[in-house]
């Protein structure tokens, strides 16, 4: 393997672990929303007379809001030059691996040109993706425990209902 595919190797896979990374932070982002949503519902149900119903729409579209955040975040796939940067950035290699990936299509000096490439190729070799983007749990995960637990709490509480309510149920009954 030559050090061009070395090169592009180690920054294609850096891009797809991003990809990944930017699709399953889109996934926590959608189920905060959708939580909330829930939420929203489930608290408006225990305070006016509205059906059931409403509350389990909410939750299924609080399940969409979680998959369209995942392939929203998935969607967009990065360049190899623009993770080639952000890889230089994070890892401090001083335009390194985006300069080689620029000089490889460039018409300059062959021996330039190989310098360049073999020096980036030196450092892409030491770089690991699963060190560099390793996966965890984003901030919004935390918030979307936060109002679950809430929600579990408010069903617990009793539905508000006024006796004029109640009466007018009876009396349908």
């Amino acid at each position: 393997m030559s050090d061009l595919e070395t090169i592009q190797s180690v920054v294609a896979n850096a891009a797809k672990r991003r990809r990944w990374q930017r699709a399953w932070r889109g996934f926590w982002q959608g189920f905060l929303a959708g939580v909330s949503l829930w939420l929203l519902a489930l608290s408006a149900y225990k305070i006016f007379p509205i059906p059931f119903d409403i509350v389990l729409g909410a939750a299924g579209i609080g399940f969409l809001f979680s998959v369209v955040g995942f392939f929203y975040g998935w969607s967009r796939q990065l360049s190899l030059l623009e993770t080639a940067r952000w890889m230089d950035e994070q890892q401090k290699l001083q335009e390194r691996l985006s300069t080689a990936l620029e000089m490889a299509s460039a018409p300059t000096e062959e021996n330039w040109k190989q310098l360049l490439i073999s020096d980036a190729a030196q450092h892409a070799k030491n770089l690991d993706a699963r060190r560099l983007l390793p996966f965890h749990l984003p901030s919004a995960s935390r918030w979307v425990l936060l109002i679950l637990a809430i929600g579990v709490g408010l069903g617990f509480l009793p539905e508000y209902r006024s006796k004029t309510f109640v009466q007018k149920q009876n009396e349908k009954a």
